[in-house]
């Protein structure tokens, strides 16, 4: 015997059911699946419906309509046990009457959910949570509203968009899970983080001016003797060197390629509290600043440069006291 199974049942909730324990009323309270009487499952089989067994779910009065799976075939004889979340959804209440349909959906291969709660963000894992949670369901139709349970409170989850139809098969199939935002979530502005690799100029060389003289007493005062340069008459220059003096009477000598890189040398900026740092972010400066070895190489070079030159002294025109005949 082949054909569609087409019954019709009075619904009640989970309460409802004879014997029924807390676990067995969260069991089915919070999953996809329907419980029918005994007579169903002796219909079922000969009528050779394919596995798994679902159903199209009908509310006739509102034309509301969901799909859902069994559970088990324990419900009294001519009564529907619903999860309380499926009688809202179909705008049932106990002792109404639903229309039951076998039917076939295909395998589901994209599913989009929304949280209807921020408690959402709080879980470490979402789509590991899911995984485990929508086992207790048979088929995500598009529009509904499902529970599921964590840490001892109620999640929902909206399906906003499931594929490739309006309701889908969720057993035995890889999904690709996809998550929309929270109910209620606003989205903080996005702060543009400045350029880390743009390096600000070095402080000028006069910032070393009173930089190195000693606190609480008298700063050590040179004096330059026979400072200046001097020239010789074939145009050759000469590396000099000045002599200078100490208030101390130590004698010490500087030449002109420390003195030229240490005048090159950029200075330290004095350290600016920044009252407006807010926690979470901390920005490290970096001056684009010169290596002293590199100072004395750019100083090499430009000396050698200025020595390949010809000498411009002792240049210009002759003049006579006498003016020409």
């Amino acid at each position: 015997m082949r054909g569609s199974y087409d019954q019709t049942f009075v619904v009640y909730g989970a309460v409802f059911l004879p014997n029924a324990t807390q676990t067995k009323i969260a069991e089915i309270n919070y999953g996809g699946k329907i419980l029918l009487p005994t007579s169903a499952l002796d219909l079922l089989l000969r009528m050779n419906i394919q596995y798994p067994m679902l159903f199209k779910l009908t509310n006739m009065a509102a034309q509301r309509i969901t799909h859902c799976g069994v559970l088990e075939f324990s419900a009294p004889e001519g009564q529907a046990i619903l999860p309380h979340w499926m009688m809202q959804q179909l705008g049932l209440s106990d002792g109404d009457t639903i229309r039951v349909e076998s039917a076939t959906v295909p395998k589901a291969t994209f599913a989009k959910l929304k949280p209807m709660s921020l408690e959402f963000l709080n879980i470490t894992n979402p789509k590991a949570f899911l995984e485990v949670e929508l086992r207790k369901y048979a088929c995500l139709t598009k529009g509904d509203r499902i529970p599921t349970s964590y840490a001892g409170q109620t999640l929902e989850f909206s399906i906003v968009d499931v594929k490739p139809a309006n309701s889908v098969c969720i057993i035995e199939c890889d999904v690709n899970l996809d998550f929309d935002a929270p109910e209620g979530y606003v989205e903080e502005p996005r702060q543009v983080a400045p350029a880390v690799n743009v390096k600000p100029p070095p402080p000028p060389a006069s910032a070393f001016v009173g930089v190195g003289k000693p606190l609480g007493g008298a700063a050590t005062t040179a004096t330059s003797v026979f400072g200046g340069a001097g020239r010789r008459l074939d145009g050759k220059k000469k590396p000099t060197s000045s002599v200078s003096l100490c208030s101390e009477g130590t004698t010490g000598a500087s030449t002109s390629d420390a003195a030229a890189v240490a005048n090159d040398l950029p200075a330290i900026p004095p350290v600016v509290v920044n009252e407006d740092y807010k926690p979470g972010r901390c920005s490290f400066v970096r001056y684009d600043y010169k290596r002293v070895d590199v100072l004395e190489k750019e100083l090499r070079e430009r000396e050698a440069k200025e020595k390949s030159q010809p000498s411009k002294m002792f240049q210009g025109s002759n003049r006579t006291l006498r003016g020409a005949r």
